[in-house]
Formats: C-alpha cells, sequence, structure tokens
C-alpha cells in the first residue's frame, strides 16, 4: 500500500512539472487590458434545470462554452446549475448521499476569452483554481491559456507554497483539451494544509 501510494505521488508530481513546462512557452498576460477580471462570485445565485450538450460522453459536464471532465458517469451524480450576474456555476453531489463531489463555474459572457474556475475547499473556507482561455469557436479549440490563477477565500494567516500552472493535454496549442493544476501548503493558525488538485477542460462543439 506504501508503495503504490509513493508511486501515485511521484507520477503526479511529474505531470505537473510537465504541465509547468508546456505552459512556459505561452505568455500570460496578467495587466492586458482584455484579461477577465478576477471577482469571486457573488451570492448563491439563480438555480434552473442543468441541460446537457448531445455532443458530450457521459464524464462531461456542461457550464457555458466549455465543459469540465468528472471522474463520475452522470448516472451518479446530481448536477445543479446557479446564475450570477458574471457566472454560471455548476455544483455536483453525489446521487446516494448528497456530498458535494465539485463546484465549476465559468464566465456568462460568450467572448473569446473566457474565465473558468474549480473550488476547492479548505480546512478554514474555499481556494479556487482559475484560468482565462482564448477560445476559437469555429474550430472548437482553445487557442491559448492566457492566465492562472489562485483565489482563497479567506485568505490563509501563511500560504507557504503555491505554484499553478495549465497546458494542453496534446503538448500543442491550439488544444481540444487543456488542463490546469495547482499545488499549494496553506497555513491556519496551527493548522496546515496541503492540496493537489486540478481539472480538465474543452470546448463544446456546436
Amino acid at each position: 500500500m506504501k508503495r503504490s501510494y509513493i508511486v501515485a505521488v511521484l507520477l503526479a508530481a511529474v505531470i505537473f512539472i510537465s504541465v509547468l513546462v508546456i505552459d512556459s512557452g505561452h505568455e500570460p498576460n496578467p495587466n492586458s487590458e482584455r484579461t477577465i477580471e478576477h471577482e469571486a462570485p457573488s451570492g448563491p445565485g439563480v438555480v434552473s434545470d442543468y441541460i446537457d450538450s448531445p455532443t458530450l460522453t457521459d464524464h462531461q459536464v456542461a457550464l457555458n462554452d466549455l465543459y469540465v471532465k468528472i471522474p463520475y458517469q452522470k448516472r451518479d451524480i446530481v448536477l445543479t446549475k446557479r446564475t450570477t450576474d458574471k457566472y454560471i456555476i455548476v455544483d455536483i453531489t453525489s446521487q446516494d448521499t448528497g456530498e458535494l463531489l465539485y463546484t465549476y463555474g465559468e464566465s456568462a459572457d460568450h467572448g473569446k476569452e473566457k474565465l473558468v474556475f474549480r473550488e476547492v475547499t479548505t480546512k478554514e473556507g474555499k481556494v479556487r483554481l482559475q484560468m482565462v482561455v482564448d477560445i476559437d469557436f469555429e474550430s472548437g479549440l482553445i487557442r491559448k491559456v492566457l492566465e492562472t490563477k489562485v483565489v482563497y477565500d479567506p485568505k490563509p494567516e501563511k500560504v507557504r507554497s503555491e505554484m499553478i500552472g495549465a497546458g494542453s493535454r496534446s503538448g500543442k496549442f491550439p488544444a481540444e483539451n487543456v488542463e490546469v493544476l495547482a499545488s499549494l501548503y496553506l497555513n491556519w493558525r496551527n493548522e496546515s494544509q496541503e492540496l493537489y488538485e486540478g481539472y480538465e477542460i474543452g470546448v463544446i462543439k456546436k
């Protein structure tokens, strides 16, 4: 058991480093006027029925113009859609236990630059793993990753380590799928928490 755990950790580290290497060939532009402003989703939003796309598989969940890949089949989960002024958010809960498994969101506009995020629960609150991508709607591909960012709610007393990067799953751009991975080491008073999280997105074919 211990040996398999070590192998899994090493494999995860290799994947994380490879994504950062892929990402290093692109130019994030946090000061660009075209870049979407990072804001926290405000309020619970208006709840509506989740509508799936016929082009998605059983492991792909629609957000707005993008989808996310999940390890569960849709028949085993409950999908709840929430809409705010600026975001479309999907909560994914277990059908058996009602436990919240994932929360994903995407900017509500249909511009070519899209902000997408995943919320991760911490010991004292939440963190959002965000990225801004440039989409080519005609080809249904992601042209490039413009930004990656970690947003804390609330921010820990100390962030001892923060690494986040995104890259093409195929190793080149334009890409059908892009993955973001983050490694965080956080401190609250006398408690600490280490997180290794990520997710994969693609463009919904029209």
